[in-house]
């Protein structure tokens, strides 16, 4: 190789230099190219971004339910997690499942703590996670607890049952222990009384200064062997009776004795509910819970803001007597008390009631607004078990329905508007009401829930109304509900007889229909229709005239003839302007009656110059509500506005049509 000159040398490396600067140029270029390009990729993935999140928030606002803000998001949750469905999960999984929705509601159910607030136990085994993460979520809000105990397992474990559910209930009060400050509401139900204990002994020995509902129950069929021995009222720590700040409002107990709770939690409970339900297996003999009666008047003597009272399967046993009422005393050691008067109380449910209770029962309270009477009466056994308690108003044979001691006294609820009676015989519907008077009764409602005790077929028949009520005569009554009875030929036009100001009639399973529906159409009287031959024209109706709706539900011997008929004698085609023009200067009641009228000398000691305002409703005469209709209402009744068909028989498009015609509206189903 030969040898380059130095100069030559320089120059190459000039030049090669010169090269080197130029691709160094081009390299800043490109990386600064690139670096543009990658500011440029991230701004139009930042922008794609946001133009995605637009769309997805578009489509979001086509579902009804995103169009609703937080606040009202929130209230619905509460509403989902206060029902605490029915679930064998051991937590209230409402919380959890709304938390993976979606991100917003996650983030709203986990900064919502009141919807952690509800906090209920469903599992055998005690597992302290689920409870302990509600609690700890619900923060300082006020705590609604339930627990129900599931019967898992072979009822020949019994004891082994009994231990894990008892030390489950203990275990649960020891954790909420810290929180019984903020508890507003427990429900607790077990199956074996040792497991009720922890909890009747932490109400009654512990501050809840924000409990308002209280539900306890022992849902054991057996109970003999699960119901608590009763306590009486003296057993209660005393420590607690001067105690004036509880705030229990709503109380239930299920096959709980009332005893054994402090009396100063039950001054300010409104709903009050004790339930003892019978048996369901027919083949065992029935246990019948024996309550005291002065226990029972003692128990409304602490309750002096009761609204409602609901009583489920309880037997009195009478070891008291009115001191103020000329009873038989049946016992030596008999207590004497007052009436208890319930200012309040305007609602009363009492499900299988002895029929003979009910009078007694009744006398011994004041209820000066009871707007709502619930019965349900239940049937007499042929033997008690057990029950070796005497009724006030019976006489030595104890299960006699028939054979009653003469009516001493009589009990006037003047504030009853309505009453619900349901029965297992008929032979106690006509014994239990006997010595009951409702002057301002409103709606009626009498069924018969006895089908599977009848060893008959058919249905029993409905009593007259003489035979039910001490007084018939239901001047005020508007609505009319009768259930599975069999209204004999003239029954039923008997008691709608008694009852003038009827607005709706509902009958359901109920045969005999059609005898009814035709003494709704029977016509007043009639008129000449002044047109020479022609015969005359019937006009108005004679009982019922200002009913307006019809309901018939499972009934199926009635004819759309004896229907048509009720719907045409109360419209305005059947209606006729008196007086007609052949009877001018003729009194109306003797032209439609066909006889003549006259009218009654006033008494010498009435004719006087009072004037007295009468209720054009009220039809009184003599001084007593009546249940005469007057002739104007008689001769021209209001019209059938809706009638209401169930399980009937069919009728066609054109019959409904014509019922339509005469302004009726039909519902059929």
């Amino acid at each position: 190789m030969a040898k380059l000159d130095p100069q030559v040398i320089d120059r190459e490396i000039e030049i090669i230099g010169a090269q080197v600067a130029v691709l160094q140029r081009r390299e800043d270029d490109f990386a600064r190219i690139l670096t543009d390009m990658t500011r440029l990729q991230e701004s139009v993935q930042a922008e794609r971004a946001i133009l995605n999140s637009r769309v997805a928030q578009l489509q979001s606002q086509k579902i009804p339910v995103n169009w609703l803000p937080s606040e009202l998001l929130i209230q619905i949750f509460l509403v989902f997690a206060a029902e605490d469905t029915t679930t064998r999960l051991p937590y209230n999984p409402a919380p959890v499942v709304i938390s993976h929705i979606c991100r917003k509601w996650r983030q709203l159910a986990l900064t919502t703590s009141q919807l952690w607030s509800f906090i209920s136990y469903r599992s055998g085994p005690f597992k302290l996670p689920p409870v302990q993460t509600f609690i700890d979520r619900s923060g300082g809000t006020e705590i609604t607890f339930t627990f129900v105990s599931p019967l898992a397992g072979d009822v020949q474990n019994a004891s082994e049952l009994a231990g894990t559910e008892r030390i489950t209930s203990e275990r649960l009060i020891q954790v909420l222990e810290p929180h019984f400050s903020r508890i507003r509401s427990i429900t607790f139900e077990c199956h074996f009384a040792a497991s009720m204990l922890p909890v009747v002994s932490a109400v009654c020995n512990t501050n809840f200064p924000k409990l308002r509902y209280l539900d306890l129950a022992l849902c054991s069929q057996s109970l003999s062997a699960t119901r608590p021995t009763p306590l009486s009222t003296n057993d209660v720590p005393s420590e607690n009776e001067t105690r004036t700040d509880s705030v229990l409002t709503d109380l239930r107990l299920q096959q709980v004795p009332p005893a054994r709770l402090p009396s100063y939690l039950l001054r300010n409970v409104r709903v009050l509910e004790l339930s003892y339900p019978p048996r369901r297996t027919a083949t065992a003999r029935p246990e019948l819970f024996i309550q005291s009666m002065s226990g029972m008047t003692q128990l409304l003597h602490q309750t002096p803001q009761l609204h409602e009272l609901t009583i489920t399967g309880v037997t009195l046993s009478w070891d008291i007597t009115r001191t103020d009422l000329q009873v038989v005393r049946l016992l030596e050691d008999n207590i004497p008390v007052n009436s208890v008067e319930i200012p309040s109380l305007r609602r009363l449910h009492w499900k299988y009631a002895h029929p003979k209770d009910i009078y007694p029962f009744l006398s011994l309270l004041v209820l000066p607004r009871l707007e709502c009477l619930d019965l349900l009466i239940g049937q007499p056994p042929t033997k008690r078990y057990g029950a070796s308690n005497l009724r006030g108003n019976h006489n030595q044979n104890q299960d006699s329905v028939t054979h009653t001691e003469p009516f001493l006294n009589v009990v006037t609820l003047n504030a009853l508007k309505e009453l619900n009676i349901s029965c297992h015989s008929e032979d106690t519907l006509a014994s239990s009401l006997r010595q009951l008077l409702f002057p301002s009764l409103e709606k009626l409602d009498i069924t018969f829930v006895g089908q599977r005790l009848c060893k008959e077929p058919g249905l029993p028949a409905l009593s007259r109304l003489e035979s039910i009520f001490r007084d018939p005569r239901l001047p005020r009554l508007t609505h009319l509900s009768l259930s599975h009875f069999d209204i004999l030929p003239g029954h039923g036009k008997a008691t709608l007889a008694y009852m003038p100001c009827i607005i709706s009639l509902t009958l359901g399973g109920c045969t005999g229909v059609d005898g009814v529906l035709q003494a709704l159409a029977e016509s007043y009287g009639s008129v000449p229709s002044g047109r020479g031959s022609c015969p005359p024209r019937t006009c108005g109706v004679r009982i019922c005239p200002r009913l307006e709706e019809l309901v018939l539900w499972s009934c199926n011997d009635f004819h759309f003839e004896s229907l048509f008929s009720v719907v045409h004698a109360r419209s305005g085609e059947a209606d006729v302007s008196l007086p007609d023009v052949g009877v001018v200067g003729v009194d109306v009641a003797s032209a439609v009656l066909g006889r003549k009228i006259r009218p009654l000398k006033r008494p010498r000691s009435a004719r006087d110059n009072t004037i007295h305002v009468v209720d054009p409703g009220s039809h009184t005469v003599a001084g007593t509500i009546s249940t005469l209709i007057p002739i104007e209402e008689a001769l021209h009744p209001t019209g059938i506005t809706c009638i209401h068909l169930e399980d009937c028989p069919p009728i066609s498009e054109d019959q409904v049509l014509s019922l339509e015609e005469l302004g009726v509206v039909v519902t059929l189903r």
